[in-house]
């Protein structure tokens, strides 16, 4: 059975990208927010969910420097995984102290992901008795390689990271998705791009990612679910961020 989630990531990034998640989850657009707890505008977010009724949501894992930043000094050992478990550690209670209930994690530009640093998230998702997490492993066509060799370049180091963490999210106790859109897209995700997506998910739960391309997603979801096949693939869920029944644990 195809099984789609839609997140829209960086809610609390800024208050105008706030509003925009809003309206894209209460026009079905997106079936799933992620909470910056670094952002912002982090209180304009919650005051927001609040107002509309959110009550579980995701939190959006990140560092304040930038992700760029994390992994020169975490390669490089700059940062210590004691430093990486406090400061999510930190998010994650600021989200349970905002009233919610966590039902997911994920994280800026995937870095729970990097080797390690999924050790620690798994360790946390124990800890806080949270069930799922992002796999943000993505299969591109040789046109999109060919359209965007920067974006293929992302994209494989990205597997890479995917390939080593693999093993320790198969034996851990942890759900993720089976298949993950929109990372290689994230800033250049248009209409047709969305189109071709989703006539090509298979079964399974796929995670489609509109973070970076938020502003846009309201106007263009709302041509595809009148338009596409899958449309009930994405039926809007009692609670934003809450897991489906069809998010399957890992198998190892």
């Amino acid at each position: 059975m195809k099984k789609l989630i839609i997140t829209a990531d960086d809610f609390g990034k800024a208050e105008e990208a706030n509003k925009q998640i809003i309206e894209c989850y209460t026009h079905g657009a997106a079936t799933a927010i992620s909470l910056l707890a670094e952002g912002s505008a982090f209180r304009h977010a919650v005051k927001l969910a609040k107002e509309n009724g959110i009550d579980k949501i995701g939190v959006h894992l990140a560092f304040p420097e930038g992700y760029k930043t994390f992994f020169l000094r975490y390669f490089t050992g700059r940062i210590s995984k004691e430093g990486i478990y406090a400061k999510f550690k930190k998010q994650i209670s600021e989200v349970k102290k905002a009233g919610f209930t966590i039902t997911h994690l994920d994280s800026h530009q995937h870095i729970h992901m990097a080797p390690g640093v999924l050790k620690i998230v798994i360790k946390l998702m124990k800890e806080e008795g949270i069930r799922c997490v992002r796999f943000p492993l993505e299969h591109i066509s040789i046109f999109t390689k060919l359209k965007d060799p920067c974006g293929w370049a992302r994209n494989i180091l990205l597997a890479l990271m995917c390939g080593l963490s693999k093993k320790l999210l198969d034996v851990s106790e942890g759900k993720h998705n089976d298949f993950f859109i929109g990372h290689t897209l994230a800033l250049r995700l248009r209409r047709q791009d969305l189109f071709s997506a989703l006539s090509g998910i298979k079964d399974g739960l796929t995670e489609l990612d509109v973070a970076e391309s938020i502003l846009n997603a309201v106007a263009i979801y709302k041509r595809i679910r009148s338009r596409s096949p899958l449309r009930k693939c994405a039926k809007r869920r009692p609670s934003p961020a809450s897991a489906p029944p069809g998010r399957r644990r890992s198998s190892g």
